[in-house]
């Protein structure tokens, strides 16, 4: 059983065909692999030099006024979250402690012995706060990518699914016997 297009045996064309899709499909997710890889943001270091903090302020103004969410800013504007989560963790208890003072001393002397270990909670939460954010934005972009590579593989298969139907239904109207009436034998 040859083809007659080019005298190739048509179960090699089919494995050709076979093997060029599976070419294809692992080029188009390599390149994909390295198209997220280059996408990923970079880590935002504003605190090296001059430059990179007014690169880093420009990133973050761009990131805090794109209100259609376009791109993602998360790991630009971490460390001025971080700033002003630990100010809050400074300022809070101290605030208090204050305003405590300024009730009864007694009330101040405590709030100034719970205010070293509310303010270390407080910057404890916003650290965990941020760190589960930024994971949960690492997350999401590789679920993006596996959805991808999910679709791909989905088109690879459907382009193989149909031959192979075809080929089920030829073996299936294909007869090696007839039963003729003939009776079980005993």
């Amino acid at each position: 059983m040859t083809d007659e297009s080019d005298g190739i045996p048509a179960a090699d064309s089919a494995e050709r065909a076979t093997e060029s899709r599976w070419i294809a499909w692992k080029t188009s997710t390599t390149r994909r692999f390295a198209r997220a890889s280059d996408e990923e943001e970079p880590r935002a270091e504003p605190f090296e030099s001059p430059r990179a903090f007014g690169e880093w302020s420009a990133r973050a103004a761009r990131g805090l006024l794109d209100v259609q969410f376009r791109t993602p800013a998360t790991t630009t504007l971490l460390p001025l979250a971080y700033i002003l989560g630990l100010a809050f963790a400074l300022g809070i208890p101290i605030a208090v402690t204050v305003l405590m003072w300024q009730l009864s001393a007694v009330l101040g002397v405590l709030a100034a012995l719970i205010a070293v270990p509310l303010g270390l909670t407080i910057a404890a939460v916003v650290r965990l706060l941020l760190e589960f954010l930024v994971n949960a934005s690492r997350l999401a972009t590789r679920v993006e990518h596996i959805s991808e590579l999910a679709d791909d593989l989905f088109r690879a298969l459907s382009d193989v699914a149909e031959p192979v139907n075809q080929l089920s239904e030829d073996v299936l109207a294909v007869q090696f016997w007839r039963s003729r009436g003939r009776s079980p034998r005993k």
